[in-house]
């Protein structure tokens, strides 16, 4: 059961409505740490075989707790903050998400279900499956009213696009900032640099070394757009420009058209769910996101924790867990090795335990109530395969072929961080920096007559 870390918070009581159920909130805090302090576990329900879901990885990548909000469909809980009179409905569900009828799915189908093999060949009775197989695979509702007459169009050019407000993105932006170049700087979370409020690792910049950076940033002119999301970097046919121009949708249903003469991509990494039976029951955390929604949100989700994973940052969430009062009953590996590895997690409807395998061949069972997943990592690559730049698996998973400058193989766009490689905090400043001035030299180069 999660409960509330933080004793004294200034924030405003406000009170949201959850499916009829009126259930009080911190005014300003995530959503899903709303709904997770209130004892709502279950976000949604998966669409294929309506399995529980609960937030993973809070930075709006997983899917795992989209709701309806207000009447509009798909809204990542993680991603919105809560406010007072906020109506709120999980998705994907009858009668709703917590006793969900069609979950006997999963029971009745254990291995998997392929409804093009049911009654394949019958008349009648194979439209009839079809149909209804689409009908119960949609993904939420239609939005109760039409939004379009409020939708607006933002389109201005800058000489540096920055996307991602990380480590590196920050620091791409200061130095190109510095260097001269007029700088707007986009990123997807609602606070600029939010991976930086819950660091794990150590010798990770401080939360002042990211205020520090915005305020620069602010001191210079540049243009920052939160809560916007870029979606496509885009080459026109025939064009002369070599720099992909950029669109990104933001909040109040804005959508933003960006010309720059150079793009820096430092979107980061995403943290992957672990590769076990059941790692998608609630209770299964991101280990950067567990951080964030107990230091940063001040809830604890469970009571007896099982840190799953290597490097510094297992040993980093399982500190900071301790540090909270959670019980840390183990800490073990994600694929074989000397100190055991997760065989399988437990639970239905939310996580009750887990098997691990010990180093000697023997299985143990764990009865914990929290699992953080740690260093299982892939870059999010996408905007940068859009842009034409090479993309490689490597054994931090997908990530953007870029030299120590962020170069990648288009002229002008630069990739940075995580997004091109696992490294320390460290590492992803000094590349980001390098990244953004060359970034703000390839726009003055375009720029000359």
């Amino acid at each position: 059961m999660a409960r509330r870390t933080k004793e004294g918070d200034p924030r405003r009581i406000v009170h949201l409505e959850v499916e009829g159920q009126r259930i009080p909130a911190r005014e300003g805090e995530p959503l899903t740490a709303s709904l997770l302090a209130a004892g709502v576990e279950i976000l949604s329900r998966g669409v294929k075989y309506h399995r529980a879901r609960g937030p993973f990885c809070l930075a709006g990548r997983c899917g795992q707790c989209l709701v309806r909000v207000d009447g509009e469909a798909n809204v990542p809980a993680c991603q919105v903050a809560a406010r007072d009179g906020m109506r709120v409905e999980r998705q994907n569900a009858f009668p709703s998400a917590s006793h969900d009828v069609f979950r006997a799915i999963d029971w009745f189908y254990p291995r998997g279900l392929d409804h093009h093999t049911l009654f394949p060949g019958v008349p009648v009775v194979e439209k009839v499956v079809a149909r209804v197989a689409r009908q119960l695979a949609g993904l939420g509702k239609l939005p109760d009213s039409d939004h379009a007459a409020s939708a607006r169009h933002v389109e201005h050019e800058t000489e540096v696009l920055v996307i991602g407000a990380g480590p590196a993105g920050l620091a791409a932006a200061v130095e190109a900032a510095r260097a001269g170049a007029r700088v707007t700087l986009v990123d997807d979370r609602t606070e600029p640099g939010t991976s930086l409020l819950a660091p794990l690792q150590p010798g990770a910049p401080s939360p002042g070394w990211r205020d520090e950076a915005l305020r620069a940033l602010e001191e210079s002119g540049a243009r920052i757009l939160s809560s916007t999301f870029v979606f496509g970097l885009f080459r026109e046919d025939g064009a002369s420009i070599r720099v992909p121009w950029a669109a990104a949708r933001g909040p109040d249903r804005t959508l933003h058209t960006l010309h720059p003469r150079a793009v820096v991509i430092a979107t980061g990494a995403t943290e992957n769910l672990p590769l076990f039976p059941n790692n998608d029951l609630p209770g299964i955390f991101g280990a950067r996101a567990l951080a964030l929604l107990v230091e940063r949100d001040g809830v604890l989700p469970g009571e007896r924790a099982l840190v799953a994973g290597e490097g510094p940052e297992a040993e980093g969430i399982a500190q900071l867990l301790r540090r909270h009062g959670c019980e840390v009953v183990a800490t073990v590996g994600l694929e074989p090795g000397p100190r055991g590895h997760v065989v399988r997690a437990r639970g239905r409807g939310r996580l009750a335990g887990a098997i691990v395998q010990l180093p000697d061949g023997s299985e143990r069972k764990l009865r914990i109530d929290l699992l953080a997943v740690a260093g299982n990592l892939s870059g999010f690559v996408d905007l940068a395969r859009h842009a034409g730049a090479e993309v490689r698996m490597s054994g931090d998973g997908f990530v953007v072929v870029a030299d120590e400058a962020g170069r990648t193989r288009i002229p002008g766009v630069f990739a940075c961080g995580e997004v091109a490689g696992r490294r320390s905090p460290e590492e992803a400043i000094r590349q980001g920096s390098e990244a953004g001035r060359a970034a703000a030299a390839f726009a003055r180069q375009e720029a000359a007559p």
